[in-house]
């Protein structure tokens, strides 16, 4: 006979009386660990949440410091132009910013800043070691200073110290942070075409004797005459062949130039854009190539005139604001209308490819032979110039009046005339139909002088692939270029200071 095996009911009172207890035992248990927890914790979570305070406190004022730095910095930077006036006007504009009660840069959320030229120092590079200059050290020498540096901190206003409100219970020494920031901006492109010709001569100011007369002498620069036009791909002052050079864009010779730099999917933005990535073409040796081949990039160059044909991307290269071309026939500032765009070829001589201009008026005596003149331009007189080794002055030198009685008959031939002039050259006329014309309703306004080219001016002969550079020379494009052919009125030189591009940040 087997055992009978007792069983429990799981509806009895003495399971239910156990299960109560062990559970009531567990629910103890579950929050004496929670409430341990929460005395270990707290400290610890209050922590992080002060901590959190704190440094978003610290962060925002961080980015507030490199905000009012940046804004500084390409404001200053954009007035640099290598003169005194550059730099005051730069501490000028660095003042405008921060100062300015409305939408200057804040401190603290709402708060305005004073400035103070301690703040900003001036250099020639933007390496951190490139011997930045003071407010007071950089007006009294300007060449070649083309980048600011700005430190938050040199504001004794201490605009970045931030007071903390949690981390001093850690330690007194955390009671405030001072943070700042250091932007340094500058030009790092400039405004130059790398399309290359030779100098006519290697002197950079000239005087052209005048047979009519001391008051008649003119200044010439390079060999180019100021108001007259040349075919920039028909000159040689060393041979009787035309020499025109591709210059590389991205880098100077011997830094990093390699002829792929010339390849069309990399040289075509900058001949449209009319820049090269470099800092200094001015004495440098640059990387060339002859010749250039007008025929690939003249649409490049005449997108200048508003015309587009998928060379040239227009927001980053703009028509020029004034469009108007000045062709031979049509101009209204000259009676004696020319029979041609630019000065024509001297063919008497045969040792070098000049223009008439270069020997006239005494066997070129009239203004037929000289194109378009006054375009852009007026020439200069040799009284004019105080200082031939000194670059032009910031206000410019005075050229001949156009009102002279006889002044072209003295300067380019006895029958040759001038007609009514403009209040000044004819291109740079913000109305008038004979001068002035807008680029197409969609491309408006445009973009003044994008038709001036400044072009790297060579010392010749050159051999093999490199090239010193003289100086830069202001030329007006009168008309659209052609497959064979660059018009151009010349206007003077100009430097790395006053051709700087679009400011960038570099630091």
């Amino acid at each position: 006979m087997k055992d009978k095996v007792t069983t429990l009911n799981r509806d009895s009172s003495f399971l239910k009386s156990w299960s109560s207890s062990r559970a009531g035992y567990g629910i103890k248990q579950e929050t004496g660990a929670i409430a341990i927890m929460t005395v270990l914790l707290l400290p610890v979570i209050l922590g992080f949440f002060m901590l959190a305070l704190d440094l978003s406190r610290i962060y925002n004022r961080q980015a507030e410091m490199q905000i009012l730095a940046d804004a500084v910095a390409l404001a200053a930077a954009k007035k640099l132009d290598g003169t005194s006036a550059g730099v005051n006007a730069a501490l000028t504009a660095a003042q405008q910013v921060v100062e300015d009660q409305v939408n200057g840069p804040k401190y603290a959320y709402l708060h305005n800043m004073t400035w103070e030229n301690a703040a900003i120092t001036f250099g020639a590079s933007h390496e951190a070691g490139s011997g930045w200059k003071s407010s007071g050290d950089a007006a009294a020498s300007p060449a070649g200073l083309v980048f600011v540096k700005v430190d938050t901190k040199l504001l004794s206003g201490k605009y970045g110290k931030v007071a903390l409100f949690f981390a001093p219970i850690i330690s007194a020494s955390f009671s405030s942070v001072e943070v700042g920031h250091v932007t340094i901006a500058g030009k790092g492109r400039l405004q130059v075409t790398p399309l290359a010709i030779c100098a006519m001569s290697s002197t950079p100011r000239d005087k052209r004797p005048n047979s009519n007369g001391a008051q008649y002498d003119e200044l010439i620069e390079y060999g180019f005459r100021r108001g007259v036009g040349y075919d920039l791909m028909n000159l040689n002052p060393k041979g009787p062949g035309p020499m025109s050079f591709q210059v590389d864009p991205v880098s100077l010779a011997g830094s990093g130039a390699a002829a792929s730099n010339l390849d069309p999917s990399i040289y075509a933005a900058y001949i449209c854009t009319g820049t090269m990535a470099v800092r200094q073409v001015t004495g440098a040796t640059v990387a060339v190539q002859s010749p250039f081949p007008i025929g690939t990039y003249f649409g490049h160059l005449n997108s200048r005139f508003d015309p587009y044909s998928g060379t040239c991307d227009v927001n980053n290269s703009p028509p020029d604001s004034n469009v108007k071309q000045y062709a031979f026939a049509g101009v209204s500032w000259m009676s004696t209308k020319a029979t041609v765009q630019v000065a024509k070829q001297d063919f008497a001589t045969t040792t070098k490819l000049q223009t008439v201009a270069e020997i006239g008026p005494t066997n070129y005596p009239t203004a037929v032979d000289y194109g378009v003149l006054w375009s852009f331009a007026r020439a200069v007189p040799w009284s004019s110039v105080t200082n031939p080794n000194a670059p032009e002055p910031p206000g410019g030198y005075t050229p001949f009046a156009a009102t002279s009685p006889n002044i072209w008959s003295k300067l380019y031939g006895s029958t040759s005339t001038i007609g009514t002039y403009p209040a000044s050259a004819p291109y740079l006329m913000a109305s008038g139909g004979a001068y002035f014309q807008s680029p197409a309703v969609a491309r408006r306004p445009g973009t003044a002088n994008r038709r001036v080219l400044n072009i790297p001016l060579l010392s010749c002969p050159v051999t093999g692939s490199t090239a010193t550079v003289l100086g830069t020379g202001k030329f007006l494009m009168t008309t659209q270029a052609s497959a064979t052919s660059l018009y151009a009125e010349f206007g003077g030189l100009t430097t790395e200071d006053q051709l700087g591009g679009p400011v960038e940040i570099y630091q």
